[in-house]
């Protein structure tokens, strides 16, 4: 995890350095590129005479400028965003966001670098230049395309979790995955009841538990019928009895 923060810390801060090193000399020989000069014109019947030309800036010296600015912007944002966010604690949805959006801007501003310094060495046909300031340019330009590289690689293998971070933007996106779903099935756990449960048979059988209701009219037995019968045929003969005693 120090090794990673550390890393990043370099990485950043060189880029910073080299980028505004880079706006100065991009700016530097864009001014003296283009502008207004004065070319020897005319011929041996009309004269030679001095005219002002003006030369146009190629665009690849302008776009230099720019991505120089967007670098340092770039650079800035990413440490500042990432300390702010970590001292803050933020959610893991936002460290998602950010380890997307840093991933994204890191490779963006890598094409542009390299499509910078491969233009350059296009338009001079694969040779140095005469002028120093421009060789600098170029050689400023390939070392920021390997810093972001090197930045876009460190952020991706954090955001897959192959190197640790709990830096916001750069921690792995799988852990917090991983620490949704134990909470997801939490909310959806069924509590477990205490009481057996009864079973379809146990529930039909007269003797099944948790019946306390007993009917009032039970079977009565044959034998039963009979005893019944006897004592109310002898509760009509007393009852016969008193009448005539009567």
């Amino acid at each position: 995890m120090l090794a990673l923060h550390i890393s990043l810390y370099a990485l950043l801060a060189t880029s910073l350095v080299f980028a505004i090193i880079e706006l100065g000399l991009s700016g530097y020989v864009a001014s003296v590129w283009g502008g207004t000069t004065e070319e020897l014109a005319g011929n041996a019947y009309t004269g030679y005479y001095y005219q002002d030309v003006h030369v146009s800036t190629p665009g690849i010296l302008d776009f230099l400028i720019f991505n120089s600015v967007w670098t340092i912007l770039v650079t800035v944002a990413a440490a500042v965003l990432s300390w702010f966010y970590t001292r803050k604690g933020a959610a893991s949805k936002l460290n998602t966001i950010l380890g997307i959006a840093f991933a994204v801007v890191y490779f963006i501003t890598m094409v542009f670098w390299l499509a910078c310094f491969a233009d350059i060495a296009s338009m001079l046909g694969g040779a140095t230049s005469t002028s120093d300031y421009l060789n600098a340019v170029i050689a400023f330009a390939v070392l920021l395309w390997l810093l972001f590289i090197a930045l876009f690689v460190l952020a991706i293998l954090a955001l897959c979790g192959v190197l640790v971070s709990d830096w916001v933007g750069y921690q792995s996106i799988r852990n917090a995955h991983s620490e949704k779903a134990p909470a997801a099935s939490a909310v959806h756990e069924v509590p477990m009841s205490t009481n057996p449960v009864t079973s379809p048979s146990e529930l039909s059988s007269p003797n099944a538990e948790g019946l306390d209701y007993q009917p009032n009219n039970q079977l009565i037995s044959p034998s039963s019928r009979s005893n019944v019968a006897s004592v109310e045929l002898s509760g009509d003969s007393s009852h016969g009895h008193h009448a005539g005693y009567a």
